[in-house]
């Protein structure tokens, strides 16, 4: 990188991190969580508002490809890996086990009908979506896996932002993500090995020894937290620096997790998860060095990742009102009536019921990477890709009102 890029980066990192304070704070004072004035500075930094009024501006400051680019997403990843750790430390495995029927409830039915309903849709809508018989069941799959997600980082994030994130309502939200995201990126990992045309040219290894081998990897992880970890930092607490060598060791944990379910198909912030999760009693007893990360990554990081949810892609490119209407509905219908079912089922009011479902249906950022991802695999076009981003942008910026409207006893007694 050059002298030049870093100093575009520099400025470029620093528009973002300004626009999200400004539209952050804005959003706030409307009584709606920071992130979707955030998501809103991003639409406004992209290619959708000054890529169109200023278009070399834009290009100067936010290339779309190149070093400065390329950094950029790094910076923003990593830094919400290490968030992302520190918001599985509040699911602990005791946790899971007291909630684990409502969670488990929650997270399945809540993952089952809204993955059927987007597989169903590509039969039933073919002219819409767009598919031939050809690649209708492997989109369709996509869609199902894509539509059953739920974006932890978004969603801990909003749950932050409304006081909500140790609440009642807040833990079952949590914990039922992590179902979600197993089974959305899974089944993703899946759908990758068997159809995409990239993996079948360069002879990737079949979808059910991918699944495997990444269950295999995510017990690995819980087995750690278990029998290794707690020795591991009573260790580190005795022979580094504290916390300051407590703290590297965390980080390096984070990115071992997030390289590892990368690798094996699945997205990177699930490792960090359930690493988080598997450290969660060790934080219990050395709460110091998680403290530290968890605030530097929410200022540092968190706004720049949450304008780059919309600063990379084009909403007006490819754009088709059909498409984005069907997709959007089924997502919002699919997510919300699943897990208000798996909640009423599990002993929750309608009230709950409905507020969680109305938090899990964000899909964020994890949605937008998914779509990415099989956009550039050769599994959908650019205008399902355009559709499926702005389904996730759509049920992002509606999860945080939707939620405060319903969950205003919830709000009062959640812990601090």
């Amino acid at each position: 990188m050059t002298q030049t890029d870093w100093t575009t980066l520099s400025l470029h990192l620093a528009a973002m991190m300004a626009t999200a304070l400004v539209l952050g704070a804005a959003a706030r004072r409307l009584g709606i969580p920071a992130v979707v004035g955030e998501i809103a500075g991003g639409l406004l930094l992209g290619p959708t508002v000054l890529g169109r009024v200023a278009p070399e501006v834009f290009a100067w400051l936010f290339p779309p490809s190149g070093p400065v680019a390329s950094a950029r997403g790094a910076v923003a990843r990593v830094g919400m890996l290490f968030f992302i750790v520190t918001i599985g430390l509040d699911i602990s495995v005791a946790e899971l086990r007291r909630s684990g029927r409502r969670s488990l409830l929650v997270g399945s039915i809540g993952t089952l009908v809204p993955l059927l309903l987007g597989f169903v849709m590509c039969y039933l809508f073919p002219g819409v979506i767009g598919v031939t018989d050809k690649d209708r069941f492997a989109t369709a799959l996509f869609m199902g896996s894509l539509l059953s997600l739920s974006a932890n980082p978004v969603i801990a994030r909003i749950l932050m932002d409304m006081g909500l994130f140790r609440s009642d309502i807040g833990r079952t939200i949590m914990s039922a993500t992590l179902v979600d995201d197993l089974v959305g990126w899974g089944l993703f990992a899946v759908i990758l090995a068997e159809f995409a045309p990239r993996a079948a040219a360069d002879g990737s290894g079949s979808g059910l020894a991918v699944l495997g081998a990444a269950a295999l990897f995510l017990v690995g992880i819980a087995l750690a937290g278990r029998f290794v970890l707690p020795g591991l930092f009573s260790w580190a607490r005795q022979r580094l620096p504290y916390p300051s060598g407590a703290i590297s060791l965390v980080l390096a944990l984070a990115l071992v997790g997030a390289a590892g379910s990368e690798h094996l198909g699945l997205h990177s912030f699930l490792g960090a998860f359930v690493m988080g999760i598997a450290l969660a009693g060790t934080a219990a007893r050395f709460p110091e060095p998680f403290a530290v990360i968890g605030e530097f990554a929410y200022a540092a990081f968190t706004p720049v990742f949450f304008v780059s949810m919309a600063i990379s892609a084009d909403f007006l490119a490819g754009f088709d009102p059909w498409l984005v209407g069907l997709i959007t509905a089924v997502a919002f219908l699919g997510k919300i009536t699943g897990v208000y079912t798996g909640g009423r089922i599990a002993g929750m009011d309608h009230r709950q019921a409905l507020a969680v479902g109305c938090g899990l249906n964000a899909r964020g950022i994890l949605g937008i990477v998914m779509a990415a991802a099989a956009f550039d695999a050769g599994l959908i076009d650019l205008r399902l890709f355009v559709a499926c981003v702005l389904m996730c942008v759509i049920t992002t910026m509606a999860a945080g009102p939707a939620l405060g409207a319903l969950s205003g006893p919830a709000r009062s007694s959640a812990a601090v």
